[in-house]
């Protein structure tokens, strides 16, 4: 049977009328008519979404001829009034934060909007980075002076995360000021014992202090990652040397490094993995109802899969791996972003690299659909049938396998499905122009990897 599935405006128009509950909704999901309401060119760049609850997103403009960013959201009428206290309590603060009514027809619908230090889930943790941090991090401000003054923004996931560029002298450092403190894959002894065990990292700038209050700061270090590397020698050579240094990661045992624990039975968290299918699942219903029985289906069978009993004993995996955590330069690789460090199936690692870099793949013309038929604008990802992944993941496993890590393809290309069908809803989280496509592309490619 084939699952017809709409165009992404399309899509759009059709979730606004399901989800009457947010009247909000179309303003911050067109860039055209939040530029209209907040009177400047601005665009999207992440969405964040609560079916019947709330909408937050993140937006781009230019300004002083750079980047800069901010954010926008909504709530049911009924929450109104918290949005209505956040900006008294922003402005108390010295902030900027504004509340718009984009209907005159409905002074019940509220619009806030705010820039990057008005975000209140960050606002404790910049104001210290602010105050204290930047000067614990041996970088210069002035008096005064705005925070981002001097740094460019890399990244900005609202109430999660800030990441800047800045400079120490003539070194360029990127810093991250996260809403919650440092994690155990953050933290200075966990580090070093991954160096001990042969592991490339980067050198960590941020003290006890500053990851207690989410800061953590590495240099800049590089020419790029592993995502932006074409298919050239040193690209080639980049993701052989990175599967030899995942190689190290996992022959660290992971009883030996303190941090989230894993169920004994399966190597990885249980009660993660079954909520996040059930997450995914949920989401997948509410922004395209005519992929809910595919999602429905690959719930049950991943959650079957990835909860059996495995063959192999846990290692330490990297918990978020894929080609965009490899930073290159030269014919050396540092491995970056431990925030979901814990112990697990190496094939985890494996599977979820795999899964990005089919994500990222050329278009080779169509892509397959849920269905297995061609949907246009889609990633094209590998061919039906073929194991997970594409050049770079089987240079990266040839450099594991080389190094002496070992792996059941079968569970990598299950676990590659489990990347893919969480990643499912990132295309509309992104804003992909034809998130639509994607989404049911990246369902579909997951039902292929899967038995």
């Amino acid at each position: 049977m084939i699952t017809l599935v709409p165009g992404s405006m399309q899509a759009e128009r059709a979730l606004a009328r399901r989800d009457a509950a947010l009247p909000g909704l179309p303003w911050l999901l067109d860039n055209g008519r939040l530029s209209e309401l907040l009177g400047e060119t601005v665009r999207v760049t992440r969405v964040r979404y609560k079916p019947g609850t709330s909408l937050l997103v993140s937006f781009r403009r230019r300004r002083n001829g750079s980047f800069d960013y901010g954010w926008a959201t909504t709530r049911t009428p009924a929450s109104s009034g918290k949005l209505l206290e956040r900006e008294h309590t922003v402005r108390s603060h010295g902030g900027d934060m504004r509340i718009l009514r984009p209907d005159p027809r409905d002074p019940e619908t509220l619009v806030a909007v705010g820039g990057v230090e008005d975000d209140w889930a960050l606002h404790k943790n910049l104001t210290w980075l602010k105050k204290n941090g930047i000067e614990r991090l041996g970088l210069h401000h002035r008096p005064g002076a705005a925070l981002l003054a001097g740094s460019s923004v890399l990244r900005y996931k609202p109430e999660r995360r800030l990441v800047l560029l800045s400079h120490k002298a003539s070194t360029a450092v990127v810093i991250k000021a996260a809403a919650k403190p440092a994690g155990p894959g953050q933290q200075t002894q966990f580090l070093n014992r991954l160096r001990h065990h042969g592991v490339p990292l980067l050198p960590q700038l941020a003290d006890a202090r500053c990851l207690a209050h989410g800061i953590t700061a590495t240099t800049a270090w590089g020419t790029g990652d592993l995502a932006a590397r074409d298919n050239s020698t040193d690209a080639r050579t980049a993701a052989y040397t990175a599967g030899r240094a995942l190689a190290a990661l996992h022959c660290i045992p992971a009883a030996d490094v303190s941090g989230p624990v894993a169920d004994p039975a399966t190597g990885n968290r249980r009660e993660d993995i079954a909520a996040q299918v059930k997450a995914t699942r949920s989401m997948v219903s509410a922004l395209l109802p005519e992929l809910e029985p595919l999602a429905r289906d690959l719930e049950t069978r991943l959650a079957a899969l990835l909860l059996a009993r495995p063959r192999t004993a846990p290692v330490l995996v990297h918990g978020d791996f894929s080609p965009d955590q490899v930073l290159v330069g030269d014919s050396e690789v540092r491995l970056i972003d431990f925030d979901r460090a814990a112990s697990g199936l190496a094939e985890a690692d494996l599977g979820s690299f795999a899964a990005a870099e089919e994500a990222v793949l050329p278009a080779g013309g169509a892509s397959p659909s849920s269905d297995g038929g061609a949907r246009a604008g889609a990633p094209a990802g590998a061919a039906a049938g073929a194991p997970a992944g594409g050049p770079k993941t089987a240079l990266l496993a040839e450099g594991y396998l080389d190094a002496g890590g070992r792996f059941s393809q079968s569970t990598v290309d299950a676990w590659a499905a489990y990347r893919l069908f969480n990643s499912s809803v990132d295309p509309f989280r992104d804003r992909s122009p034809e998130w639509a496509a994607d989404m049911s592309w990246h369902l579909g490619r997951a039902k292929e990897l899967i038995p």
